[in-house]
């Protein structure tokens, strides 16, 4: 078993741990979408899409991780997707604490709104506040998956700007 303090001195070690991690929490969405049947929105995508970005930073790390000038850079695009993925996990949490009006209830999936509208304007929709993107009637542990998505990438935060401080060459 790897010792903690190893995985918090080594990026190398740690990025090939939480590789696997991110790549366990795109398989698990997709378990809740297929097996589970629950419907995805949209700002849970983006969530999907940054997990999986980061697992293949994290494997990039884990592999090319020796060259200290690659690794300061993946982390530096690390931390860039976990702020991201984080922001867009907090504003779905702000939604499901105070969810839009009834009227607001339905929207359009984003398969449909990128076959149908220009991207910019999917873009747009993604961010307004949409009805499914305020359900919370999916729960683990009583808690929704936005706010467990905020939970890991606050965790994720905390480990990588100590990494990168750690990465900084002193003058």
């Amino acid at each position: 078993m790897i010792a903690l303090s190893s995985l918090y001195h080594s990026p190398t070690k740690a990025s090939a741990l939480l590789c696997a991690l991110c790549a366990s929490l795109v398989g698990g969405s997709f378990f809740v979408q297929h097996v589970l049947l629950v419907e995805p929105c949209p700002l849970c995508i983006i969530q999907r899409i940054t997990f999986a970005a980061l697992a293949l930073v994290f494997l990039s790390i884990a592999l090319l991780g020796q060259r200290p000038r690659t690794q300061r850079g993946l982390l530096g695009l690390a931390l860039l997707l976990v702020l991201l993925g984080g922001g867009v996990a907090a504003y779905q949490t702000q939604l499901q604490l105070a969810p839009p009006a009834a009227s607001a209830a339905c929207t359009p999936s984003l398969s449909y709104m990128l076959d149908t509208l220009p991207v910019t304007d999917v873009i747009r929709q993604l961010f307004q506040a949409h009805g499914d993107c305020s359900d919370t009637s999916f729960k683990i542990l009583g808690l929704t998956l936005a706010q467990i998505s905020l939970g890991i990438f606050s965790v994720l935060l905390l480990w990588l700007v100590p990494a990168l401080r750690r990465q900084v060459p002193s003058a």
